[in-house]
C-alpha cells in the first residue's frame, strides 16, 4: 500500500527517474508474488521488495533529518539497525549518494529561505546553519555551484 501511496503522494517522487523505475519494478515484484511466482521469482521479489522498503524508509529519514549537522549513514543505520554501509550501498542503487542527497535538499532549503521575505531578517550565514550547513565558505561554494550565484546575489535579485 505504501508504493503506491507514493504513486499519488508527493511530486518529488517524478522527480527522480531511477526511483521512479526502482517503486516500478517492486510493485511488479508484488503483483508476482500475490499472483504466485515460481520459488527462484519468489526469492528475487522478495529481497527486492524488502531493499525497496529499506531504501523508501532510509530516503524518508534523509528528508526528514537533513538539516541536523550532525546527519549522517551512521544515524540512519543505528535508528533503522542497518550497517552505514548498507544504507550508503541501497542510495547508490539510486544514482545518488547519501551526500549528494543532504547536500541538495539543504541547498534547496536555503535557496528557498533566502528567496522568502519571510526570512529577510536573518543573515544568509544563519540560513545556511538552519539548513544543516557548519561551514559557510563550503555553503557559499556550493551554492555558488547549484544556483550560478552567490547567496547574497540571488537575495539581491
Amino acid at each position: 500500500m505504501r508504493y503506491l501511496d507514493l504513486l499519488d503522494g508527493p511530486d518529488w517522487i517524478g522527480d527522480d527517474p531511477l526511483l521512479v523505475d526502482h517503486i516500478g519494478a517492486t510493485l511488479i515484484d508484488l503483483i508476482g508474488l500475490s499472483l504466485g511466482a515460481g520459488r527462484d521469482a519468489a526469492h528475487v521479489a522478495r529481497g527486492r521488495g524488502l531493499r525497496s522498503a529499506r531504501l523508501l524508509d532510509i530516503i524518508a529519514e534523509i528528508r526528514a533529518n537533513f538539516a541536523d549537522p550532525a546527519f549522517s549513514p551512521g544515524t540512519i543505520a543505528a535508528k533503522f539497525g542497518l550497517t552505514p554501509r548498507y544504507i550508503q550501498e541501497l542510495l547508490s542503487e539510486t544514482g545518488i549518494s547519501f551526500t549528494d542527497r543532504v547536500l541538495e535538499l539543504r541547498l534547496q532549503k536555503a535557496r528557498a529561505m533566502i528567496a522568502d521575505p519571510r526570512y529577510d531578517r536573518m543573515r544568509v550565514s544563519e540560513i545556511a546553519y538552519a539548513c544543516g550547513f557548519s561551514d559557510i565558505s563550503y555553503f557559499n561554494r556550493s551554492f555558488r555551484r547549484r544556483f550560478g550565484a552567490s547567496p547574497l546575489h540571488y537575495r539581491g535579485s
